[in-house]
């Protein structure tokens, strides 16, 4: 009875519609999940963590009013921490699965995956300081300054929907993530990505794959004033991969090379130049390529629903295990809400990215309260020549920066009063 009790509570406040409750228990039972009969089973706590972060990761005391379940905050944390990794991971599988099934419209007719990175801040607790140390620099010691993990991203262009995200800590560079990252492409996938992943590794690896590469070329690497270039194998591989692995890669690859002017205001980059495995130039012409580079910006949008819309800049769990766990709910509630946007985009016949997601989040939060919602969402005009300076109108406030441990700081002010 309790159980069921509960359930009702959160089928009517974390929206049935939204993650079907047949398929978790399903999920649960197949994975042979064995829980005590309690108020906070993995069906209760996954619908409630749910609901947490589409309220942009609400504090757990206001989770209470809003599922009107009378649990303590330490008990959810808890529960949280009980929820099964392979549990989330598989949720976040039958996302990217009902993504695929939808038949969201491809921009080009292959499948287009962005690659790039992002950073997240975390509690500073030994455990997290540990794993991630403190960033570097003028005035970042311990007790003033946050850990900050990076976050190697895969999205697909069509739908918008994470297809991966791994950590790792902020001073690995992006590249040591390929690895993890290309098993995730498959064949005739078109990745794009800056000039952080624009490494013979990496180009490589997605070629004996079967995918192809559009990145932007690294600075490094010196033009050679030709179409088609030929790259040979560095002597030395990389640290972040075995050496045995590195020999088996190619010796030689084709790359070809394509430049392009920006003249719009507000881009700060005028010259391009891409590397790319997209070698027939009958199928592939430069504006194509073009074309085909400047989506690579949807990842940055992407970022920017999931850290300034939905709150993922500052995680709030305080271990590595509650830390993976809140990312992996981030990646599921995003899907989500892209989903639906989905679903709206191909009833009106339009780019998915053109409905709005905030109105989406809004529209979802009416049905988790019970309420109808208006089901026609905003759909944002096409708006390719808009151009806002990256500044801010309103002033912050003029305080200090914290440049010592507060219980220091505090210490030194009560001292200092009672001179």
């Amino acid at each position: 009875m309790v159980i069921e009790s509960a359930l009702v509570h959160v089928r009517q406040n974390a929206g049935e519609n939204l993650l079907p409750d047949s398929h978790i228990s399903q999920l649960v039972e197949s994975l042979g999940i064995r829980f005590r009969e309690r108020l906070l089973t993995p069906v209760v706590v996954l619908r409630l963590f749910l609901l947490q972060i589409l309220h942009c990761n609400t504090a757990i005391n206001h989770l209470r009013q809003l599922s009107g379940m009378g649990f303590a905050a330490s008990s959810y944390c808890e529960a949280r921490l009980r929820l099964p990794l392979v549990l989330l991971r598989r949720v976040l599988q039958w996302t990217i699965d009902a993504s695929r099934s939808a038949g969201a419209q491809a921009v080009i007719g292959a499948r287009v995956i962005v690659m790039d990175c992002t950073t997240a801040s975390m509690p500073d607790t030994p455990e997290l300081r540990k794993r991630f140390g403190l960033p570097r620099g003028r005035g970042c010691k311990e007790g003033v300054i946050y850990p900050i993990l990076k976050l190697a991203t895969l999205i697909d262009l069509a739908s918008g929907c994470i297809l991966r995200m791994i950590t790792t800590p902020l001073y690995v560079h992006e590249a040591s993530g390929v690895l993890r990252l290309s098993r995730f492409v498959r064949s005739g996938d078109i990745v794009l990505g800056d000039r952080a992943f624009c490494t013979y590794v990496h180009l490589s690896l997605l070629c004996m794959r079967g995918a192809f590469a559009c990145m932007r070329l690294h600075q490094k690497r010196k033009l050679k004033g030709t179409k088609i270039e030929c790259w040979k194998r560095p002597e030395s591989a990389p640290k972040w991969i075995a050496k045995a692995f590195y020999h088996t890669l190619p010796e030689f690859m084709q790359v070809r090379i394509v430049s392009y002017c920006i003249r719009r205001r507000g881009f700060r980059t005028h010259q391009v130049t891409i590397a790319t495995t997209l070698l027939d130039e009958s199928l592939w012409p430069a504006a194509k390529i073009a074309e085909l580079y400047g989506h690579r910006w949807e990842i940055e949008t992407c970022f920017n629903h999931l850290k300034t819309t939905m709150g993922m800049c500052v995680l709030r769990c305080q271990s590595w295990g509650g830390v993976r766990r809140e990312l992996l709910m981030y990646q599921i509630a995003y899907n989500l809400i892209r989903l639906v946007m989905l679903q709206h985009a191909i009833e009106r016949g339009i780019q998915v990215n053109r409905v709005s997601l905030i109105d989406t989040i809004r529209f979802m939060l009416q049905r988790l309260a019970g309420l109808p919602g208006v089901p026609s969402l905003i759909i944002n005009p096409e708006r390719p020549g808009r151009y806002h300076p990256r500044v801010i109108r309103r002033r912050m406030k003029e305080y200090d920066l914290l440049t010592e441990p507060r219980a220091a700081r505090i210490a030194r002010e009560l001292q200092g009063e009672n001179a």
